[in-house]
């Protein structure tokens, strides 16, 4: 049977369809992938589709839309929130991308993917004005998904921000460090100046680390009625300290520790992430309902700039 998960292991059905993204072959997915973790994000990027004639898969939690933006093939995921999900989503693109499900066999010298995730994110970082832009050059997974990918990297300034981290309270969880394809910080930066957005501007564009929480509120220092006590009531003061190679923590989201880790150092994938910064949670500072669709409009303009941007080189 077509709609028969064959293997407990490869959950695929009998066409090749993966169990969680409902994705099939032929559906024919781009190598240009934007993840989002709202849905109903996923579906303010076609506004820049070259018509409304794109695909829509919805399968649980998820939904994709494959389309053409200015000729270019791309495709939106709704990943939904979370680390666990990005998890999800990477493993099921990796099958996409290299599985054979006919002959249940992987594939030799599959293209590499273009991910990049347009977020939205917070930031404690008191030069980082709501309504900006973060790129994240690093991202630190204070989730525990990164133990189950072991990977040994010999970036200097990765070891320097695990270090940092190694001499701070977060010890006991263990953080990990990965890095964006330099290839897609650089796109994003470019895709950012043509929309004529500045570095270090008001409602322009920052470089740096981004925190990743395998949740929104003890994981990222909130303290809710009778949940106040937590165990990193300073994680903002914490994270304040760590830097490397002139770079701090500007951000803090929920999926790109876990994204950098998969898809770029294991599978060798292109992924960056560009957030949206909706508060300042060290100055007060919050967007107004005008400024929120204005900042995520402006993400999404730079994402679509920088994979227009990867394509022609």
């Amino acid at each position: 049977m077509k709609n028969q998960i064959e293997d407990p292991e490869i959950v695929v059905t009998g066409e090749g369809k993966t169990y969680h993204l409902g994705i099939s072959p032929s559906d024919n997915l781009p190598k240009n992938i934007f993840l989002v973790g709202d849905p109903h994000r996923a579906f303010l990027v076609t506004k820049y589709f070259d018509n409304e004639n794109f695909s829509i898969i919805q399968n649980r939690e998820f939904v994709t839309l494959i389309g053409n933006c200015q000729n270019l093939p791309i495709a939106v995921i709704g990943t939904g929130i979370g680390p666990d999900h990005i998890e999800i989503v990477a493993n099921e693109l990796h099958i996409l991308n290299e599985y054979d499900s006919n002959q249940k066999i992987w594939k030799e010298g599959a293209q590499p993917l273009n991910i990049i995730r347009l977020g939205t994110s917070g930031s404690f970082h008191q030069n980082i004005r709501a309504g900006s832009l973060a790129i994240s050059v690093f991202a630190i997974g204070l989730d525990n998904l990164g133990q189950y990918y072991p990977f040994q990297s010999d970036d200097h300034y990765i070891e320097i921000i695990k270090w940092q981290l190694k001499k701070t309270p977060l010890s006991v969880i263990n953080p990990y460090v990965n890095r964006a394809t330099p290839q897609i910080v650089s796109a994003l930066i470019q895709g950012c100046r043509n929309i004529g957005l500045k570095e270090n501007y008001p409602n322009g564009f920052s470089l740096g680390i981004t925190a990743s929480a395998p949740g929104f509120y003890a994981p990222q220092g909130r303290k809710i009625g009778r949940l106040e006590s937590i165990a990193f009531p300073k994680i903002q003061h914490i994270l304040n300290h760590i830097s490397t190679h002139g770079m701090e923590v500007i951000n803090m989201e929920m999926e790109s520790s876990i994204m950098f880790r998969i898809f770029g150092e294991l599978l060798h994938y292109q992924v960056g992430t560009i957030c949206a910064v909706l508060a300042n949670r060290k100055t007060g500072e919050i967007v107004t309902p005008q400024e929120y669709h204005e900042s995520i409009d402006r993400c999404i303009r730079a994402g679509l700039n920088a994979m227009k941007i990867l394509n022609e080189k």
